[in-house]
């Protein structure tokens, strides 16, 4: 026998056509396709044995070819929020986690892993402090997501074409690791999560975050122009960012403010600048002078979340009374909306810069 095929990790097209191929050479209808597309992707089932709208003899066949689960749960995290955290283990014995924060009206919001580290080593990020892992596969990732959805159980019913249909939910790539990086696997992830044949996700419930990586956020724009990006700023001076995030060394405020801007008219879409609240660092009066005049330079609005603590990261918490009056007094200094994104699953290490599957921090 030769190796296992990992059907998640086919785009549309290839999709299709291997299953159009297996089917053709066992000699089952072309319409089968259809059925084992619509169990995995929407009825979200990784377990062809579960998959009992099909033949026994198919259901044989097919798990003797494809491998679909890729990922394996070993530990799950439930914050008193109401915030779930999974570790999971891949093929190679790497781990990465996910987590899955509930929203109003019962749906959900899953926070996606693409590596399992980040050589960005930004210094107030759990994941930067493991250095670079390695990119997750394009199944990989969609497997996090899929297996989020299916948790939930949160189904509104058949669409008129009789598909399936969870209760949408909303897929933001802010876990571990720097999107942007693995971009090609990214891309291939988000044509099938996003696909109205496959896992039929909105875009406009699709959220890319990047550190800021130009030319690749013009590509992003350009491939999926109704998806959201999201530009993790945290200090709006050359040389604050560059002490909070060495990628500023190698890329100047003023080539990410004209990457936005072309974003911006790709997509006819604000910006949306997320802004790290750290005390004493970057929430001075001057920081906000010069995160008024910078983010006025690209339509945009802020995005404005307290740090989280977490294992070598050497700066506190804000204070909630801190965090609104930062707010406050950047809402009076800029014509732009400024929101306060609120943290979920910090008590379990699940919120914004604490994920680290579980590893200790590398000594820098």
């Amino acid at each position: 026998m030769g190796e296992m095929i990992k059907l998640l990790d086919l785009g549309p097209e290839a999709l299709k056509a291997e299953l159009s191929q297996s089917l053709a050479q066992w000699e089952e209808k072309p319409f089968r396709a259809r059925q084992v597309i619509r169990q995995v992707y929407q009825r979200c089932k990784l377990d062809f044995q579960d998959m009992t709208d099909l033949p026994a003899a198919l259901r044989s066949n097919l798990a003797g070819t494809y491998l679909l689960q890729l990922l394996t749960p070993l530990e799950r995290a439930v914050s008193a929020d109401g915030t779930v955290k999974t570790l999971w283990e891949l093929g190679d014995s790497a781990r990465v986690e996910s987590v899955a924060i509930p929203m109003e009206a019962g749906r959900r919001t899953f926070c996606l892993s693409t590596q399992t580290g980040c050589g960005l080593g930004c210094s107030f990020c759990a994941t930067g402090k493991l250095g670079a892992g390695r990119n997750l596969s394009a199944g990989e990732i969609i497997c996090q997501a899929l297996a989020g959805i299916a948790e939930t159980s949160l189904s509104s019913g058949p669409r008129v074409d009789g598909s399936e249909r969870t209760s949408s939910p909303n897929l933001v790539f802010m876990g571990m690791g720097e999107p942007l990086l693995n971009y090609d696997n990214l891309k291939t992830a988000l044509e099938v999560l996003n696909h109205p044949e496959l896992a039929q996700v909105g875009s406009r419930r699709i959220t890319v975050s990047t550190v800021g990586l130009p030319e690749q956020i013009v590509r992003f724009c350009r491939d999926f122009p109704q998806m959201k990006l999201a530009v993790s700023l945290h200090a709006a001076t050359e040389s604050l960012r560059r002490t909070l995030m060495p990628v500023a060394g190698k890329v100047s405020l003023s080539d990410l403010v004209e990457a936005c801007r072309e974003a911006n008219l790709i997509t006819g879409k604000r910006i949306t600048f997320e802004y790290l609240v750290i005390p004493g660092v970057n929430d001075r009066q001057e920081d906000i002078q010069a995160l008024a005049r910078l983010c006025g330079l690209v339509p945009s609005k802020i995005n404005l979340i307290g740090l989280n603590p977490a294992e070598g990261v050497p700066f506190r918490p804000p204070r909630a009374a801190e965090l609104a009056r930062f707010r406050d007094r950047l809402s009076s200094a800029c014509s732009m909306a400024v929101t306060l994104r609120r943290s979920h699953g910090a008590d379990i290490a699940g919120a914004c810069g604490q994920l680290a599957a579980g590893q200790a921090p590398r000594r820098r």
